[in-house]
């Protein structure tokens, strides 16, 4: 392997079509909020086909579950928090991410995550 990308999370999910892309967050080093924290910023983008982001999240399920079973994960894999959504101004917001629902290709949807 010649190259590691870390993470602390994933800002938004965008369904454009039959395509999902998810950028990647980092809290900044030097970048801080108003109370002083560290801001959650950009730091990479994936890109995959809405077949490949199905499979991506059961995959995801499966090491939260498997996480939350040896006492690693912060909270059970079934008792995800509700996601923020926050609609694109440019296109209305399409049905929810997650399972098998998928926005039709007219429609976008972006998810922010329940960071601090």
């Amino acid at each position: 392997m010649d190259e590691q990308i870390f993470a602390d999370g994933i800002g938004s999910i965008s369904v454009i079509g039959g395509t999902v892309r998810l950028d990647l967050v980092a809290l900044s080093p030097t970048e801080r909020d108003a109370a002083g924290k560290p801001k959650l910023v950009f730091r990479q983008r994936i890109v995959m086909s809405a077949d490949g982001f199905v499979h991506s999240a059961q995959k995801v399920q499966e090491a939260a579950l498997a996480l939350s079973k040896i006492g690693t994960a912060q909270q059970p894999a079934n008792q995800v928090p509700a996601l923020h959504r926050t609609p694109d101004p440019v296109a209305p917001v399409g049905g929810p991410i997650g399972g098998t629902e998928i926005a039709p290709p007219q429609r976008r949807e972006a998810v922010k995550p329940p960071f601090p």
